[in-house]
């Protein structure tokens, strides 16, 4: 059997600086000398690499305690809802309504808010609008939306209601072109 060569042996790790042959200053007529304490490039690379990720790995998790909870990065018209579903909310508190939760989502679909008003639980969707060309807040609440939200209401009412059953009511307050009193919608549409 033959022996392995120097070459096969050869196995590659990070562990030990590559070396690589740099040529020195030689004398004419003599044959080049090369300077073997040069590092590799592609070693700098991948140690800076392991650094990276090991520094990664000693974060502190986001929303642990003593470092302050972050706010999702939102788009201009994501802000602009949530500033809506405020107002909106402000409003219906005034109205009488409680608050029982906010932005409830699930696979289907997602409801701003859920309220109670005395024995009713009523299930609001915020729309608004700074333009009609496409329709008004209101006639932006399709016949596929309002099917998306009759099953977010659906999921609430399985996983997060304790009791019986009460009575439901689909509600649409609708903020048109910088208007400061929403269109408020009662009973804006049935779950069929």
């Amino acid at each position: 059997m033959p022996k392995p060569s120097a070459a096969s042996k050869r196995s590659f790790s990070l562990s030990k600086p590559r070396e690589r042959a740099k040529p020195m200053a030689t004398v004419p007529g003599s044959s080049p000398q090369v300077d073997t304490h040069a590092p590799d490039p592609a070693y700098a690379v991948a140690q800076a690499a392991q650094l990276r990720a090991r520094r990664k790995r000693c974060r502190p998790p986001p929303n642990t305690p003593g470092r302050p909870k972050e706010e999702p990065r939102r788009s201009p018209t994501q802000h602009a809802g949530k500033v809506a579903e405020d107002r909106a909310l402000v409003f219906l508190q005034k109205a009488g309504l409680q608050l029982l939760a906010r932005n409830v989502s699930c696979r289907q679909g997602e409801i701003d808010l859920v309220m109670q008003h005395g024995a009713v639980l009523v299930f609001v969707e915020v729309r608004a609008r700074s333009r009609n060309s496409h329709g008004g807040a209101a006639a932006s609440v399709s016949v596929y939306k309002q099917a998306r939200i009759i099953s977010a209401a659906r999921y609430f009412l399985h996983t997060q209601w304790r009791g019986p059953l009460p009575t439901c009511r689909f509600d649409v307050l609708a903020f048109e072109q910088a208007q400061d009193v929403p269109c408020w919608i009662p009973s804006a549409f049935d779950a069929v």
